[in-house]
């Protein structure tokens, strides 16, 4: 037993100190300013706190007294909040209202100031002489009742919304011209309204917001006054204001076959992490072209998409471009049309094909075939004096018994290169005439494999022009 009593007391013992240390981190002097009042004036102290921490700290004031006492600072706060520097001292003014006060008597009121980071608190008592209470109004003190809403409660500042105050006067007092007050950091305004005795009202204030407002949570004071009598306790509410993003296009501008597309981006918040997203089509792809350049997206059901993500400027703003532009297409087109009346206009008008047909074999290789050369006119106009010739090489002859077919070579000659030249002469050719010309050549030795015939050319004069062209070369595989 002995041993516990002995635990207890050095508890108490190391509470005692705790509670020591924490009283010395800081003082509070409370200062009367007007401290004997009628029963519809209001009281004034400074209150004083001296922090003595080596660190900056923040103290809240408790009321006291409260249904029957009002306190309040200005400009009004709630709760009420003091940030004192290390090793300073901060003054507030405290302003003391009787409400529900009937006698003339002296009333002392203990308010608390709590160091907000230990949660320590002292009590500092302020005591108030009632020296009369005729100045109540009409014989009543005065009781109204407050209820604060924000509808929406989540803001969209591009939007109105409305602040609705309901009041309810609890007795007969005729008020003629109250003052509802309503601050914030956004909105402060003031409403003049009467109201009767056992009345209740609703005060509706529409408010608009700049549409470009950060998102925010808002915390509006409201307070109701007659004249500088505070006769409803100032009442805090909150609300949000949400954020929006709007995309908008602006109108085209259009010139020859291109079309320039401006998507603009805003958002109420700077941060804001959203995208821009287009349509786009992989037909369309050959034709746009974008600013800033980025990528394209391929949603699940097969959509392709531009995506910027988005990095609004100093005004919140970002603008994405999207050209579309058909005029290579139509430069595409005129070249391909132009190309295909030069090739009409400039072609040779005489068409020759070189073939072989009824290939011989011999001793496992090839040892003869028939050629067959076809000239055509193609022109719209006859061609006269046209000169055809082939040529073979060394290893092969034209054989004489057969070499023959529809026409006979005009010469046949001996090259030292070109081994065998055969010229044809033919004295006309009307407009979409063919003449097929062909001999059989023979080889000298059986020819093993793949066996190459040079092209034949026909020749012809129109006017003081020659007209040359070569036919296809020719391969025999054995």
């Amino acid at each position: 037993m002995g041993k516990i009593r002995i635990f207890f007391i050095l508890i108490i013992a190391f509470a005692m100190l705790l509670n020591s240390a924490l009283a010395a981190s800081f003082d509070v002097k409370v200062t009367a300013i007007k401290d004997r009042i009628v029963v519809d004036e209001v009281a004034e102290f400074d209150v004083a706190i001296q922090n003595n921490l080596e660190t900056e700290e923040e103290f809240t004031i408790k009321k006291a007294g409260f249904p029957f006492w009002d306190m309040y600072t200005k400009p009004l706060q709630n709760p009420i909040k003091v940030k004192v520097p290390a090793q300073g001292s901060e003054t507030i003014r405290l302003f003391v209202d009787p409400l529900y006060i009937t006698s003339v008597d002296t009333y002392t009121l203990d308010i608390g100031v709590v160091l907000d980071r230990t949660a320590f608190e002292q009590k500092a008592p302020i005591t108030i002489g009632i020296k009369s209470t005729d100045p109540l109004i009409q014989g009543y003190i005065p009781t109204v009742l407050a209820t604060v809403s924000v509808s929406p409660e989540q803001v969209d500042p591009r939007d109105e919304f409305k602040i609705t105050v309901t009041l309810n006067n609890q007795n007969v007092i005729n008020y003629s011209n109250l003052t509802l007050k309503v601050e914030g950091s956004l909105i402060k305004d003031e409403i003049h309204f009467p109201l009767s005795p056992k009345e209740d009202k609703t005060v509706e204030i529409t408010k608009n917001l700049d549409p470009s407002t950060p998102p925010q949570t808002e915390k509006l004071v409201i307070a109701v006054f007659k004249d500088e009598r505070l006769i409803v306790n100032p009442t805090a509410k909150e609300f949000v204001i949400r954020e929006y993003a709007t995309i908008e296009e602006l109108p085209k501008e259009q010139s020859f076959l291109k079309i320039k597309r401006t998507i603009r981006l805003f958002s109420n918040n700077p941060d804001y992490k959203g995208s821009v997203k287009i349509e786009t089509t992989s037909l369309k792809n050959l034709f746009l072209s974008t600013h800033p350049r980025t990528e394209i997206v391929t949603d699940e059901s097969g959509k392709s998409y531009f995506v910027w993500q988005a990095n609004l400027d100093k005004n919140k703003t970002m603008v994405v471009f999207v050209n579309e532009n058909y005029r290579p297409l139509v430069v595409i087109a005129m070249l391909a049309i132009a190309s295909i009346v030069l090739y009409f206009v400039f072609r040779s008008p005489i068409v020759i094909r070189k073939g072989i047909a009824n290939v011989g074999m011999s001793e496992g290789g090839i040892s003869d075939a028939k050629v067959v050369i076809r000239i055509k006119n193609r022109s719209g106009s006859q061609l006269a004096n046209i000169e055809v010739m082939d040529y073979l090489p060394h290893i092969a002859h034209v054989e004489k018994e057969l070499s023959i077919g529809s026409m006979q070579p005009h010469a046949i000659l001996q090259h030292p290169k070109r081994g065998l030249i055969i010229k044809w002469a033919l004295e006309a050719l009307e407009p979409g005439d063919e003449r097929v010309l062909s001999y059989r050549m023979k080889s000298r030795l059986p020819i093993l494999g793949e066996f190459n015939l040079p092209a034949a050319s026909a020749r012809a004069k129109i006017g003081n022009k020659v007209i040359i062209n070569n036919s296809n070369r020719v391969t025999v595989i054995g």
